[in-house]
């Protein structure tokens, strides 16, 4: 069984399917699930070619330059 699970919704409890999900069995180092969190909730950009048709009006397109 897993200590530890994390996942990415569209919309939080919108009934859509995660964008990631991870699971952390009792065995993983806690730094590393820490360290996973807090990448998956950073508000830093992500470079994208394409987007999810799900996500596309609730992101914000800021072309590279």
């Amino acid at each position: 069984m897993a200590d530890w699970q994390a996942w990415a919704e569209p919309v939080s409890g919108g009934g859509e399917s995660c964008l990631r999900c991870a699971t952390f069995s009792a065995g993983v180092p806690h730094d590393l699930v820490a360290a996973f969190a807090f990448s998956l909730a950073s508000p830093a950009p992500v470079v994208r070619h394409t987007l999810p048709e799900s996500t596309e009006d609730r992101l914000i397109v800021i072309p590279a330059g």
